[in-house]
């Protein structure tokens, strides 16, 4: 068994390691940042950009933590990478138990196995995300609840308890096992008095943990139990949705399965369900309650697409099942008429959506164009679905009567291997042809272009990224600019925003609110000595001295109290003059300046789509521009700063024609702004000028 694990991850690892970038964003960033805060502090409390943050699915980042270290992220992603095929190839581990002990033989439970570590699904081993701990896992944790079911004890109890945290750990959606267990227990024993007697001390400690939830849920919010999940308990469901979304979600998954594993899988787990046998029923239930779990989700959030993402994890129990259908003396009759019925209502509603590259949610989608354009159109593929469902059938029923039974189940299990496998290799192949999300081939190396911050300070210094508009009018490219920012550089622990401006770049992660006080340009906050700002930004520039400009960010060493340069007052955060309205760029004595001294800012001012102007004084003299449509020029203007205070240049424009949206928020994306000239980057020369009168 640990040979086909271990041949599985090594076949595995030599496709997920080719992967050398990011592809889920803001997920993969979370769990790297995770297991970076382990690996650094030792402890095992969820840590995120220096606060402990209430996230349920630590075991994952936790494992990544193991293999850290200290060194740069290409560095760790391989090594993660790595990890992950062989992690998610362990699930052929406790699929083998779980068969051996519901089939009784080696070589049907040797079958299962390798078909749990051939599914298409396995092509999320390529990315940070949960799915490669909570795989193995959840099926560890349906393992120790049927063998608890099937040979009661107090040891068994503990161990089935113990299973379902850890894969709870793993997935919070994971603690749909703590109902299963209980109601496995309940229909596989004669009466409720012979569960409490055989399952004491599982009653004890299920009663212990629901009292600790509730105390954890009266003293504070959802967010205590739940985690960043707790999101999952809001939101309107459509209870008459629900059934057509349960079949869609198990219609998805008999697809990549091949549909006829699904068929005689689901057949065979409700026959012996009936016969009391303890792994159909945990079985069972176990992928009831989840596809239920996956379809109000979806309904709620996920734009009522099948997120075979969620649900793949019921495919090694359907596959035991298919392999012990496929041992039956008899064929099934009667017990495929339920699954069949399923398949048909899910297969004749099925939204078959396709994507331009590989879809982390639903990988079972890279079937979708082929199918769409086999059936011309969606209700033609439907069609075909439903034929290609009761030949099968028929085949495999026909199979039977003139091949005889052992004949059958060798060349169906040979065909599904081949079938899985070749979904596996096509998903990896969409994956590789196709570019990421982050706009690059997965399998061109980037840290040489990102990794600058940690190859200039080291992975050990602590650095504060300030987000900014970067790529002007563009606000998914902003975004991937700081996500890479953050990303590739280990020693990026912090975030700071002003007024709460670019903080939908990082939803989630914790913010620290950034203030200036215009009397004197100190910082409400210094949590790092290092800052990486924009140098783009027209809002403020850290004092400092600088220690590296790259890729247009400025690395600042701010010492332990932050304070400005200067601070641009009543204009729009990314720069724009507010048509009719005042402006004012402030600049602030220099750190040890003792008399009043000239100093010069550099003002590339821009006409986006109308003739604009602006005149600008201060008390060394004015300056004027006047631009026509999409033109651009540079002004210096000089101030007398004193030693003391602060001194004014003002913005007075005139003109103003449309500009993009604010990309502040999500909400300015495709909007436009009536707005003046652009102030798209200001600098204070390092120059200083003669003594002054201010």
């Amino acid at each position: 068994m640990l040979a086909i694990a271990g041949a599985a991850g090594g076949v595995l690892a030599a496709a997920t390691t080719r992967v050398v970038d990011w592809f889920v964003m803001t997920d993969e960033l979370l769990y790297e940042r995770l297991a970076f805060s382990a690996a650094r502090s030792g402890s095992p409390i969820p840590t995120l950009r220096g606060a402990h943050i209430p996230v349920g699915n630590d075991l994952y980042p936790l494992l990544l933590a193991l293999v850290a270290k200290h060194d740069e992220v290409p560095a760790f992603l391989h090594r993660a990478h790595l990890l992950n095929a062989f992690l998610i190839a362990s699930a052929a581990i406790p699929v083998f138990l779980l068969a051996r002990d519901a089939l009784r033989s080696r070589l049907a439970a040797y079958a299962a196995a390798a078909l749990s570590v051939l599914v298409p699904w396995l092509v999320l081993a390529s990315f940070l995300l949960t799915e490669n701990a909570a795989y193995p896992a959840f099926l560890w944790g349906v393992y120790l609840v049927q063998r608890t079911v099937r040979r009661p004890s107090a040891a068994a109890d503990l161990l089935a308890l113990g299973g379902i945290l850890v894969a709870t750990a793993a997935r919070t959606q994971f603690a749909v096992l703590l109902l299963t267990a209980p109601a496995a227990m309940l229909l596989c024993d004669a009466a409720p008095r012979t569960t409490l007697r055989r399952h004491r001390t599982f009653a004890a400690a299920l009663a212990l943990l629901a009292l600790a939830v509730g105390v954890l849920a009266a003293i504070g919010d959802g967010s205590t139990v739940l985690g960043f999940y707790s999101s999952t308990t809001q939101g309107s469901l459509r209870l008459d949705a629900v059934p057509r979304a349960f079949v869609q979600h198990l219609a998805t998954v008999a697809l990549a399965l091949g549909i006829l594993p699904f068929l005689l899988g689901a057949a065979w787990l409700g026959t012996r369900s009936l016969r009391r046998d303890p792994f159909a029923v945990v079985a069972s239930l176990a992928a009831t309650l989840l596809a239920l779990e996956v379809a109000s989700f979806d309904l709620r959030f996920g734009g009522d697409i099948p997120r075979d993402r969620y649900l793949f994890y019921i495919a090694p129990l359907v596959l035991v099942a298919f392999v012990g259908a496929l041992r039956e003396p008899r064929a099934p009759r009667l017990s495929l008429a339920a699954p069949l019925v399923l398949l048909v209502l899910g297969f004749e509603s099925a939204p078959l959506p396709v994507f331009s590259k590989l879809n982390v949610d639903t990988p079972a989608a890279i079937l979708d164009d082929y199918l769409l354009r086999a059936g011309h159109g969606v209700g033609g593929a439907r069609t075909l679905l439903v034929a290609c469902t009761a030949l099968l059938l028929a085949i495999f029923l026909l199979g039977r009567a003139i091949a005889g039974r052992r004949l059958v189940a060798v060349v169906l299990i040979a065909a599904t291997a081949a079938a899985t496998t070749a979904e596996s290799v096509y998903a990896f192949d969409r994956l590789f042809r196709v570019d990421g999300t982050s706009g690059r081939p997965v399998t061109l190396p980037q840290g040489i272009v990102f990794d600058w911050v940690d190859r200039t300070l080291g992975t050990d210094k602590d650095v504060t990224i300030v987000p900014y508009a970067q790529i002007p009018g563009d606000y998914w490219a902003t975004a991937g600019w700081w996500w890479d920012m953050e990303f590739w550089n280990r020693s990026v622990t912090r975030g700071a925003y002003i007024h709460n401006e670019y903080a939908e770049i990082q939803t989630t992660f914790p913010k620290l609110p950034l203030t200036f006080d215009p009397a004197t340009g100190r910082a409400s906050i210094s949590p790092t000595r290092y800052v990486a700002e924009s140098g783009r930004d027209s809002r403020f520039r850290m004092r400092g001295r600088q220690v590296s400009l790259t890729r247009d960010v400025l690395l600042i060493d701010a010492g332990a109290r932050w304070r400005a340069d200067w601070l641009t007052l009543g204009i729009d955060d990314d720069g724009f003059t507010f048509p009719g309205r005042t402006g004012t760029i402030r600049v602030y004595p220099y750190d040890g300046q003792t008399e009043p001294r000239v100093r010069y800012l550099a003002l590339y001012v821009n006409a986006v789509s109308a003739r604009v102007g602006a005149a600008f004084r201060s008390n060394a003299g004015s300056w004027s521009v006047e631009l026509p449509p999409g033109s651009d020029t540079t002004e210096q203007v000089s101030v007398c700063v004193p030693a003391r205070g602060f001194a004014d240049v003002t913005v007075v424009p005139h003109g103003s024609g449309r500009v993009w949206g604010d990309l502040s928020t999500r909400s300015g994306i495709g909007l436009q702004r009536v707005r003046g000239i652009w102030l798209n980057r200001i600098a204070l020369a390092d120059e200083i000028g003669p003594r002054c009168s201010p």
